[in-house]
């Protein structure tokens, strides 16, 4: 028997991220669990060298990416449980963490990021993520074979 309450989708805000909070909602749905969005600031931007953020940069990017998370769920997924945090730090450690602080039983996550290269946001970061997680991932990607139906 399989038990899904809490699916975690690392969001980059590309179209891989798209599809995997498309895997995401319809495992939800099919399992009742909740979903929780997790969009990572890295920590090299954050924090570049020993110049510490006079400008508040990080913070700007914290609100903005905030923003853009809540714009990032269809209306057509509103009746889901779904949480969304913005956080900064190292990619794979950030998401692995959050995995493990709060019992999640499935990463859904795309295969390459926003800029489609294999070092890219996620791409890079996905076998880190793999490897390391505390429970079972889902790697999509938008350009192969799914099997989630268009329509949801």
């Amino acid at each position: 028997m399989i038990k899904i309450n809490k699916i975690l989708v690392p969001v980059d805000f590309s179209e891989g991220s798209e599809l995997a909070l498309k895997y995401a909602a319809t495992f939800a749905s099919e399992y009742g669990a909740q979903i929780h969005l997790l969009n990572v600031i890295e920590e090299e931007v954050m924090h570049p060298g020993n110049l510490g953020d006079p400008l508040e940069t990080t913070q700007k990017w914290h609100e903005q990416n905030k923003k853009l998370l809540e714009s990032f769920v269809p209306d057509k997924y509103t009746h889901l449980d779904i949480i969304k945090r913005v956080e900064g730090g190292m990619v794979y450690e950030t998401i692995i963490n959050y995995a493990k602080e709060n019992e999640i039983s499935l990463i859904v996550l795309g295969a390459h990021g926003k800029t489609g290269f294999i070092d890219s946001w996620l791409g890079g970061n996905s076998y880190e993520i793999t490897r390391k997680s505390p429970c079972a991932v889902l790697t999509v990607k938008p350009q192969g074979r799914g099997f989630v139906e268009k329509g949801f």
